[in-house]
């Protein structure tokens, strides 16, 4: 105890301890305020906004403690006009408190764009065009050409359609394309757990198209239909000539999904 005592009475050591503890009291006092504020480790789970009303959509992301900015509008005939069609981040990603979620509705009236020409260029480059444009890519087909992979004829409802035409933004374009000199065949995707919109881009990258596109009863209504997910392909693991159909089945019981989607919450 007299050692201590003096040790206190010594005026320098007296002060270099006050300030070790005042440091350590700053520093873990620090570290617990900010970890308040940043609710460090906390994370929420995105609902699902896709078919609601923008109205419903907002409240629903507001009471889950989101911010909400409608970033684009599309027309879709499978959905209602004014709901939901698509969302990011999307439903059940983790993320921080005022995260703002961006949605895309469906346009009220059906807006028209110009058909682009996409005539002789590679299927990449009509993809990327037409995305551009506010058009996607519908079915493809095949004809002997010596270059593969060439658009050959641009194709609208089932006739060749001149570029600078209008039509309704969100149009599918279906494109004649050239087969090439090889009988060329390509691994088919695995779509499960695709979106169909997501699906049709994934298969338009391997020159596939869609067969038969089939719902389970779990999908009742079209806002069902925009959330649905792709559960069941045929064929699998197999390869197939270009221009080629892959039939799937598409449902929202989420019993069926595939545990392999991973969500990162944001920094």
């Amino acid at each position: 105890m007299d050692f201590l005592k003096k040790l206190w009475n010594n005026v320098v050591i007296r002060n270099i301890l006050i300030l070790v503890v005042v440091f350590f009291i700053v520093f873990y006092g620090s570290l617990i305020v900010l970890r308040f504020y940043t609710h460090h480790g906390e994370a929420l789970s995105v609902p699902d906004a896709r078919g609601l009303s923008i109205e419903d959509a907002g409240k629903l992301l507001e009471s889950r403690k989101m911010r909400w900015h409608l970033s684009d509008s599309v027309y879709v005939t499978s959905a209602a006009p004014g709901t939901v069609v698509s969302q990011n981040p999307e439903p059940n990603a983790k993320v921080k408190e005022n995260r703002n979620i961006f949605l895309v509705i469906n346009a009220m009236m059906p807006e028209k764009v110009k058909m682009p020409n996409v005539v002789g260029v590679s299927l990449r480059q009509a993809q990327s065009i037409l995305t551009s444009s506010g058009l996607n890519v519908g079915k493809l087909r095949y004809e002997p050409d010596i270059a593969q992979n060439n658009v050959l004829r641009q194709v609208f409802e089932g006739k060749v359609i001149t570029p600078g035409t209008e039509i309704i933004k969100g149009s599918n374009i279906d494109l004649v394309l050239g087969q090439g000199l090889s009988a060329q065949r390509v691994q088919v995707p695995n779509l499960v757990g695709f979106s169909l919109i997501d699906a049709r881009s994934e298969l338009t990258k391997y020159s596939l198209n869609f067969g038969v596109v089939i719902y389970d009863k779990s999908v009742a209504t079209k806002a069902d239909s925009i959330k649905a997910f792709i559960w069941q392909q045929k064929p699998v693991n197999a390869e197939l000539q270009l221009g080629s159909p892959v039939d799937v089945w598409l449902t929202v019981d989420e019993a069926k999904k595939p545990n392999t989607a991973q969500s990162e919450i944001d920094k």
